[in-house]
């Protein structure tokens, strides 16, 4: 079994010059992740000179790592948004993060990027009764905010997913999964041809007004735009409204046709539970499967474990149990971390020092980090403001930083989730 991220052999990689010297631009991006690759296209597409620089290369991050999963629920479904929320604002969330959706599932098909661009529903599943009592509740939610959705029970679910361990689960279209590592890539190479200039290998080292320092030199600019993610409070900023989540991935070698087909009998899905510390597995290229999910012994781990043999063994057992049937063997396991805020929403916002540096981070999911990124570029563009307040790095949150400093970080985080998703 290997340990290397699976993404990172579809494709020879190559890396960008490093910067070399003083640059100037109306715009600079620390970060070439989704957000920040995201937020480069929506402004060149002004006529506006935008510069971005990342600390190793595009993808690298957990934009390039990540499962592939393009769907709105990610961290949070929206049940819980309406919850904490209400239906209004909670849809108007919901639409944000449709957006992000739209944007990736655009740019694959109008620039013909080859990514393992799979159109796939999503199937949110419950492993027990309260598990499907979940996922009914998310269906219901939907349907009365007019999306669609459709509920299976336990009989139904058998036509959908080849497995007798399932209780039922909820089923929505417009979803796809691909390879992030690849769209990644490809987006920067377009960005390049359309001319922004990109820097590879390029740490950002401090970051004043107009200006960021870099391991190689550094970059004047009228408006800074920082996609970091959960490398933020390196910066010294943001440093108690993110931190992480440790999950892992697994890729099965090959499978037979016949075996594909019984675990997706009519058509293949993107599949998650409801469990608190949830599994997924969706089909990808090559008739292989792509299985997650986290470990409650490392998920708020201070840094990345390397203890892929331990998560191959749990993932390994939960698709026995689930698929008997199924002669599954992993050969790519790999860690990733993932940036989050203390109740699972983006935070973003300006510097305390300066209103001409933007931060962006804690994007749980893919389809976040793209409209914040789009988000980000429309506060420079025109100054687009309606989601500062619900998204602010300032905002109320259960554990506030005083009693973080008591309870130390992880926990804070592990509470704060609990208490965002449960109660």
């Amino acid at each position: 079994m290997s340990s290397q991220v699976y993404w990172y052999t579809t494709k020879e990689l190559t890396y960008l010059p490093k910067l070399n010297g003083n640059e100037k631009a109306e715009v600079v991006i620390v970060g070439g992740g989704m957000a920040g690759l995201s937020a480069a296209q929506r402004i060149i597409k002004e006529g506006c000179s935008v510069t971005l620089i990342e600390k190793d290369f595009c993808g690298s991050g957990a934009s390039g790592k990540t499962s592939g999963f393009i769907t709105p629920e990610s961290e949070i479904e929206l049940s819980v948004l309406v919850s904490n929320y209400g239906s209004e604002k909670a849809k108007r969330i919901w639409e944000f993060v449709l957006s992000g959706v739209e944007i990736i599932r655009k740019n694959i098909i109008e620039n013909k990027i080859e990514c393992d661009y799979q159109i796939q529903d999503s199937l949110f599943i419950g492993n027990n009764n309260a598990g499907y009592g979940y996922a009914k509740k998310e269906h219901e939610i939907r349907k009365s905010l007019n999306y669609k959705s459709t509920l299976h029970n336990s009989e139904s679910i058998k036509n959908i997913i080849g497995s007798l361990a399932y209780v039922g689960g909820a089923q929505y279209p417009d979803t796809f999964g691909m390879n992030s590592f690849l769209y990644c890539q490809a987006l920067r190479d377009i960005l390049i041809n359309q001319g922004v200039k990109i820097f590879e290998q390029t740490s950002a080292v401090s970051i004043k007004e107009n200006l960021v320092i870099t391991n190689e030199g550094s970059i004047s600019a009228d408006f800074i735009i920082v996609c970091a993610d959960r490398f933020i409070p390196d910066l010294k900023r943001m440093e108690k409204e993110i931190y992480h989540v440790q999950t892992f991935l697994g890729i099965s070698k090959p499978l037979s046709d016949g075996d594909m087909d019984k675990v997706f009998p009519k058509n293949k899905m993107m599949v998650w539970d409801t469990d608190s510390v949830y599994n997924y597995f969706r089909a990808i290229g090559q008739n292989r499967l792509l299985i997650g999910g986290g470990d409650l012994l490392y998920t708020y781990a201070r840094s990345v474990s390397n203890n892929t043999e331990r998560f191959k063994k749990r993932l390994t057992s939960y698709m026995k149990n689930k698929f008997p049937f199924l002669n599954m063997e992993l050969e790519y396991v790999w860690p990733g971390m993932l940036g989050v805020s203390k109740d699972l929403l983006p935070v973003m916002g300006t510097d305390p020092n300066s209103n001409k540096i933007w931060f962006v981070g804690a994007a749980a999911g893919l389809p976040w980090a793209a409209a914040l990124g789009v988000y980000a570029a429309e506060k420079f563009l025109s100054g687009r403001d309606e989601f500062d307040g619900v998204f602010s790095w300032k905002r109320n949150f259960a554990i506030g930083r005083r009693m973080q400093m008591l309870l130390t970080t992880p926990p804070t985080y592990a509470i704060s989730h609990g208490i965002a998703k449960y109660l």
